[in-house]
């Protein structure tokens, strides 16, 4: 199990090196679980895009990939400002080039998904305004020959009020196995917008279905209804990514603001609770290897610089991680200004190697941070061993709190590495999802 698990001193004291605050229990076994290589820690990022740095300022986001007749992948996503929708191109799905900075204009592109037609050309499809109605949300479409040229098709393919919701957006679209196609959609109450200050109430992934991929009929009901709205999992409806595993299984991977959120279904209607994987982003897009791995892409980066797109690939690891939150404590009695957030690490298992702690700063809902050895040097009771072995982690509040909706004072990420494989998790995360 790799969520978080346990519960913690809540209201205690913290005494500095008074040891642990629960027992981890390392001796319970544990079996294989999926870990995450980094297979490239940021690619197109506001230095590569001649972008000014900052959030909502450079880089890229929303990575869309597609498999080229030689072999070559081809990536779409999207930039902010001015910069519209451009594409790269890549030998290996893992090194990529510009090539082309703009394919779509402002207010054309963003969340896009991309089908291959049956002449060798393709269709992408996008969520924006309407022209001269700022308030409704429609899905248009464009072809393409080249990758890289887009004509738009006339007309919309679906409108906000196709659906009784209120914004639409996000719209991805497959093909399925026994034909036709299914288009995914997130939709948000009435007189919300899609990302409003704040986060929306609701999001719910909603869907349509086509033989032509130009006319298309509403679903009656949602695909996922989203009960609790904005939680400790974040918005973890939010964006979804819908593809077809090696078993014939529809995977629907989601989630902004906390982990990324796996879901399945047998027919591409009805799908399993949700599974909260070990790790942060944002926009998923994955790939299925011939060996039998993923390799996933998401939006990252950092609140100074901007966004960038993480390239990661499971791989099966023989350890895992659980938690024990101790919650917000007072390392000083006598001192109400000096709270900090207490955790237990427990590392179970085996590995070839030691395992590290990690702690990454400035992160938040868009962005993952950076390592902080400062941190780490007083923060951590152990910061490597071997498993199985248990460290106490001890954040001061504030230590990094920007952007985050929930706005509680701590949003460290701690990551596990092995060297090769990693989990993470943030902390604020794992504060709420003890609290549920």
């Amino acid at each position: 199990n790799s969520g978080a698990e346990g519960s913690g001193a809540g209201g205690a004291i913290y005494q500095s090196g008074s040891g642990s605050i629960v027992d981890c229990d390392l001796d319970t076994p544990s079996s294989a679980s999926v870990g995450w290589v980094i297979e490239n820690d940021g690619i197109l990022d506001y230095q590569v895009l001649g972008h000014a740095p900052g959030r909502d300022i450079g880089g890229a986001s929303d990575p869309r990939v597609v498999q080229l007749d030689d072999g070559r992948y081809r990536m779409y996503f999207a930039q902010p400002g001015e910069y519209g929708t451009g594409a790269a191109i890549s030998p290996d799905g893992v090194n990529w080039l510009v090539e082309d900075p703009m394919v779509l204009a402002v207010g054309e592109g963003g969340h896009t998904s991309v089908v291959r037609l049956a002449d060798g050309s393709w269709r992408l499809f996008s969520a924006s305004s309407k022209p001269n109605q700022p308030g409704e949300i429609a899905v248009s479409s464009f072809i393409t020959e080249d990758g890289t040229s887009f004509t738009k098709d006339d007309g919309y393919r679906l409108t906000e009020q196709d659906f009784p919701y209120g914004d639409i957006g996000s719209p991805f679209v497959i093909r399925e196995p026994g034909g036709g196609y299914r288009m995914y959609l997130t939709a948000v109450p009435e007189g919300e917008n899609q990302g409003q200050p704040g986060g929306n109430t609701k999001v719910w992934v909603v869907s349509a279905t086509s033989t032509d991929m130009v006319t298309w009929n509403v679903d009656p009901s949602f695909v996922i209804e989203d009960l609790d709205g904005l939680d400790w999992t974040g918005m973890d409806t939010m964006h979804a990514w819908v593809g077809i595993n090696n078993d014939g299984l529809f995977e629907l991977y989601s989630g902004l603001g906390g982990p990324a959120t796996k879901r399945t279904s047998v027919d591409g209607r009805t799908f399993s609770d949700p599974e909260y994987l070990p790790l942060i982003g944002a926009d998923y897009h994955v790939e299925y290897l011939p060996s039998g791995e993923s390799r996933l892409y998401h939006s990252s980066g950092t609140m100074d610089t901007g966004g960038d797109i993480r390239i990661l690939r499971s791989t099966e690891v023989s350890w895992d991680v659980e938690f024990a939150v101790g919650g917000f404590q007072r390392a000083d009695a006598t001192d109400p200004d000096s709270l900090i957030f207490v955790l237990e690490v427990c590392v179970k298992g085996s590995s070839s190697t030691p395992l590290e702690i990690q702690l990454l700063t400035g992160a938040g809902p868009f962005a993952i941070g950076e390592r902080d050895h400062e941190l780490e040097m007083t923060a951590l009771s152990v910061r490597s061993d071997y498993p199985p072995f248990q460290s106490t982690v001890a954040i001061p509040e504030g230590e990094d709190s920007r952007w985050f909706s929930g706005g509680q004072g701590v949003e460290t990420l701690v990551r596990v590495s092995d060297g090769t494989a990693m989990k993470e998790w943030v902390v604020l995360t794992l504060a709420g999802g003890q609290a549920e």
